[in-house]
């Protein structure tokens, strides 16, 4: 077989080509659109939702930006009207991606994931239940299959292998109408390295040649980002606090330099002043893992810089069936909430907030999202919108905290254990002593 570079790949013309399949929702337009998030096994809307807002904000797990986004969102529900947007997410059956909200706010999804029958079942069988669209990729007309199953099987394609034929087909679909392209798609070790690379060039090209397309990314909070000040000062005073509890001297003392590290660096002088940032990055994630992520801050930096409208904001740890099947993360979550101010999210929570700051991006000219909002540094782009679910304003560094966090869950379990079996002690002890 020919080998050739990716940049070739991408230049070269293709005779390959996707039909089209298109699926409409069965549902209604709902007359009254509102911004609800399921958190905590209910769903809160309205002023109860800025309730809680104000709670993250106040406690320091997300940023007064994340809060004033999603309160933004909350009081203009002419942003939540969608059924003239058009979505298209590189990654569309993503645990972490919009597709469930959007399907419920009605938008136009157009959906890129692996060609597996599975998939395409799930997707398609939601957007029918939904008052939005499917747009997805298909080796043969939808008109030539000979059932759902058949369409199922003949759906989706392939972000390594067919790079350029997904491009050429997302350049000419929808004449005219503006594209939000999201990039969802991850994968373990250096397949998610590819993927990125993948989806970058797919963006690239969308945003030089379709007109009025906006990127969409979802940034992780274990990486290094610029903050605000404010978040810093927060980070010092609760190291302040943390630092004289007797179960983090007893960690630090057991640790040295690996457990507990301090989360406050001194900032960074620069052209437009002094710069303050935070080490989130994680060692256990490897080098595979922020590079994907490097990749997709340059791609974002770069577009802005050319005029297009990018969202970019830190999503929170979240407890995916992928994180919580490793047992080792699955404890890490349970006992970080002990280091104010961290909180882990359901997927519900996350999706529903993610989006809200996405839609507030998209129609605030005041969002950074906005190229013509000058910043300081590139880089800030990230600073703004964080909902980090604490690791900018913890005391401890994110990796520096998991053999902690696991320790105290593990504490916790075994607490009603040690106390039954202090309590059967006293018990014995009495009887022998003849009480």
């Amino acid at each position: 077989s020919k080998t050739t570079t990716f940049a070739g790949a991408m230049s070269a013309k293709n005779d390959t080509t996707f039909c089209t399949g298109f699926i409409k929702g069965e549902l209604t337009s709902p007359k009254v659109r509102k911004l609800e998030v399921g958190y905590k096994g209910k769903s809160i809307s309205g002023s109860e939702l800025k309730e809680q807002v104000k709670k993250w904000v106040d406690y320091g797990t997300i940023e007064p930006s994340a809060g004033e986004a999603i309160c933004n969102c909350v009081d203009n529900s002419e942003w939540l009207d969608l059924s003239d947007k058009h979505f298209v997410l590189l990654g569309a059956g993503s645990a972490m991606g919009p597709f469930e909200v959007l399907m419920s706010l009605g938008a136009n999804v157009i959906a890129i994931d692996l060609d597996r029958p599975q998939i395409w079942k799930r997707l398609i069988n939601r957007a029918k239940n939904s008052s939005g669209s499917i747009t997805f990729p298909m080796t043969k007309e939808q008109s030539s299959c000979k059932n759902e199953d058949d369409m199922f099987a003949s759906s989706g394609c392939n972000l390594f292998t067919e790079t350029p034929i997904i491009r050429d087909w997302l350049v000419d679909l929808y004449p005219g109408k503006s594209f939000t392209v999201g990039s969802y798609a991850y994968l373990n070790g250096a397949l998610h390295v590819q993927v990125s690379l993948a989806m970058d060039a797919i963006c690239r090209d969308l945003c030089d040649r379709r007109k009025g397309t906006s990127l969409a990314y979802l940034c992780t909070p274990t990486d290094l980002h610029l903050i605000p000040k404010e978040a810093h000062d927060a980070a010092l005073t609760n190291y302040k606090e943390f630092s004289k509890k007797p179960f983090c001297m007893l960690m630090k003392l057991l640790g040295g330099k690996k457990f507990l590290r301090k989360n406050v660096r001194n900032p960074v002088s620069g052209v437009g002043g002094d710069f303050y940032y935070v080490n989130g990055i994680s060692v256990a994630q490897g080098p595979n893992y922020a590079m994907a992520k490097r990749m997709q801050h340059w791609r974002a930096i770069i577009a802005r810089s050319k005029g297009c409208t990018v969202s970019s904001n830190i999503a929170p740890s979240t407890s995916t069936a992928s994180v919580t099947q490793n047992r080792t993360f699955a404890w890490a979550y349970e006992g970080m909430p002990y280091f104010k101010p961290y909180e882990i999210f359901a997927p519900e929570t996350s999706n529903s907030v993610m989006s809200a700051i996405l839609f507030n991006d998209l129609n605030n000219p005041t969002s950074v999202a906005n190229p013509n909002i000058p910043l300081a540094n590139p880089n800030q782009l990230f600073s703004y919108g964080g909902f980090h679910g604490g690791t900018w304003r913890c005391a401890y560094e994110i990796d520096s905290i998991g053999e902690s966090s696991v320790l105290l869950y593990f504490s916790r379990v075994a607490a009603p254990y040690a106390l039954a079996i202090g309590g059967l002690g006293l018990a014995v002890g009495a009887k022998l002593l003849g009480f």
